[in-house]
């Protein structure tokens, strides 16, 4: 079982260490959210040949791969900038496993188009070690392929950050901030005990012609001092 386990650990750490150095800048070993991003089809591809092998080894259950995937993505995203993963199949492991570390793929429909969110389930601003949530957004049309958009973003609540290449970090840019599709993190005090559900509006235009193809608003739960993103968090605007 451990030498399995090494294995697994080997093989990860060896394709984020083979990969980091073609993104990264010159001497860099700190992978970027734009390299994270770049590298999450094939890294997914990997873990579900991956999860396949598990499965079939009896070392995770078919109904545990949702569960165990998710958390191996927020810990891509958690830890995957330093060139550290840890896969871990131990019978009942996925009982530890917290919300804040899973990732959460949110979408809905604005007219003909799917707007996509990949993000975390759970942001506990008291106990994150991170800057806060992040959010990835995304737009496909016809035939799902991607179109080329601006998101503008504005919250109830909290402050938007977007990496800062020189600081080596996120910098605070407001209550609002627009994104073409690069991550931009989300952050907030610890909850009052009385405080209300934040919400982030997201408005999507066309890249190219400035049409506004529509707009969707993000619902973050309080739950006592965490946000939650709940399965149907995500929905379009209604006028």
């Amino acid at each position: 079982m451990r030498r399995g386990k090494l294995r697994l650990w080997a093989a990860c750490l060896t394709l984020m260490l083979a990969a980091a150095p073609a993104l990264a800048g010159e001497g860099d070993a700190l992978l970027s959210p734009e390299d994270l991003q770049n590298l999450q089809g094939s890294y997914e591809a990997f873990l579900n040949g991956l999860e396949d092998v598990l499965v079939k080894r009896g070392l995770l259950t078919q109904e545990e791969r949702d569960t165990w995937h998710a958390a191996q993505m927020g810990d891509y995203y958690s830890n995957g900038g330093y060139g550290s993963m840890l896969i871990s199949y131990q019978p009942g492991a996925l009982n530890y496993v917290r919300e804040e570390e899973m990732t959460a793929s949110l979408s809905c429909m604005l007219g003909e188009n799917r707007l996509s969110l990949q993000t975390m389930r759970r942001y506990s601003p008291g106990e994150s070690l991170s800057d806060g949530l992040a959010l990835t957004w995304s737009l496909t049309g016809a035939g799902e392929l991607p179109r080329s958009c601006v998101f503008q973003l504005t919250s109830t609540a909290g402050l938007f950050s977007r990496w800062d290449a020189l600081m080596g970090g996120y910098a605070a840019v407001g209550t609002g901030a627009s994104t073409d599709g690069e991550t931009l993190v989300w952050s907030a005090p610890v909850p009052a005990e009385d405080a209300a559900n934040a919400e982030i509006t997201a408005a999507v235009t066309d890249a190219e012609t400035g049409e506004e193809i529509g707009s969707a608003v993000l619902t973050l739960r309080v739950d006592g001092e965490s946000y939650v993103l709940d399965a149907d968090a995500l929905n379009a605007k209604t006028e």
